[in-house]
């Protein structure tokens, strides 16, 4: 039921975005977000998980942050490029899939990993929705360089932090997390800046605490 709503949300703001009204829609990707990180936890907590959930809850994402933030972000403003606004929003897509696919022959329907391979498609959608929030302040250039770099991001083989145990860097993540929402409520550029500089802390540390305990002994473990 949670990743069904999770869907609809996602459908919606197509929908909206298909009407021209942009921040609606921006805001149902925000619930698809909030109903994404529900449905696992929910599932685990129920005992309930499954490989059909699991795939089920990719073909949501590849809904709500695959294809409905590039289609936001290409009427918002990649269509001012024409052709070439389409060819960023498929790269996304295609890039956005690529990831999903992955991580779903990497995982385990049953528990969630420590790290992720990829920046995870509901991060790269945030800042597809951020972008649209700013479009009046960014030129469209560095929409099509912010596009292009969360593609990439997706399917590169980077190791990212997921929310999972207790530690500092699961607390970073949770404040960036309020950082996003803070930027929901004043969307502006130091707003953004702030959140996109908490980020990469956080990746930082990650790396940090992963070097750490490469190099202790199974002892010390």
């Amino acid at each position: 039921m949670v990743t069904a709503a999770n869907i609809t949300a996602g459908f919606t703001s197509m929908v909206l975005a298909a009407s021209g009204r942009f921040e609606g829609a921006v805001y149902l990707l925000v619930l698809a977000i909030a109903l994404d990180m529900m449905d696992g936890r929910v599932a685990r907590l129920l005992k309930a998980t499954s490989e059909v959930g699991r795939q089920l809850d990719s073909f949501s994402d590849a809904g709500s942050f695959g294809l409905a933030p590039a289609l936001l972000i290409y009427l918002a403003i990649l269509h001012e490029l024409g052709a070439g606004g389409i060819i960023i929003a498929v790269a996304y897509v295609l890039a956005g899939l690529f990831r999903l696919v992955r991580y779903n022959m990497l995982s385990d329907a049953h528990s969630k990993a420590r790290r992720t391979m990829g920046l995870p498609i509901p991060v790269a959608a945030s800042y597809l929705m951020a972008t649209v929030l700013l479009r009046d302040r960014l030129p469209v250039w560095a929409a099509v360089a912010l596009v292009l770099l969360m593609a990439a991001a997706m399917v590169s083989r980077w190791r990212l932090p997921e929310l999972k145990g207790i530690g500092p860097v699961t607390a970073m993540l949770c404040i960036g997390i309020l950082n996003f929402f803070a930027f929901l409520m004043w969307p502006n550029l130091y707003t953004a800046g702030w959140w996109t500089l908490w980020n990469v802390c956080t990746i930082v540390a990650a790396r940090t605490q992963d070097r750490r305990l490469a190099l202790e002994t199974p002892a010390q473990r």
